[in-house]
């Protein structure tokens, strides 16, 4: 689907969960302003720089934008910036906002047990050198 500058500019992110803070609102709200910018034609953000956008968390007691919501808003986003761009069909870029695979448990047996000597016997360094 693609974005118009309309849509970037009109956008409703709802409330992160109770309990969780969500991505910085003035920080989301900064980007859309350049989103819709580059969508009039501008502005000259590009689909990677929104692929890598990093929000901050609000302060604490706060909560910001549903990052869920955001992200797949960004993602269309991404896409409509690739068309607009010709590149759509060139090459894929991958959801910035796909959960990280689960990393896998590292054998402990290819793990070299390092014997370090006790406090009382390590060696002492003399007040001399």
């Amino acid at each position: 689907m693609a974005i118009t500058a309309d849509e970037a500019r009109t956008v409703a992110f709802p409330d992160s969960g109770f309990g969780r803070r969500g991505y910085a609102k003035h920080e989301v709200d900064a980007l859309l302003d350049r989103i819709a910018a580059t969508l009039s034609d501008q502005d000259d953000l590009t689909a990677a720089e929104v692929h890598h956008i990093q929000f901050g968390r609000p302060p604490i007691g706060r909560r910001g934008y549903d990052e869920k919501s955001v992200d797949e808003f960004l993602d269309a986003v991404e896409d409509t910036l690739l068309a607009r761009t010709g590149a759509a069909g060139a090459h894929h870029v991958p959801s910035a906002r796909t959960e990280s695979p689960a990393v896998t448990e590292v054998p402990t047996a290819d793990i070299p047990v390092v014997n370090l000597p006790a406090a009382d016997q390590a060696p002492q360094r003399s007040r001399d050198s």
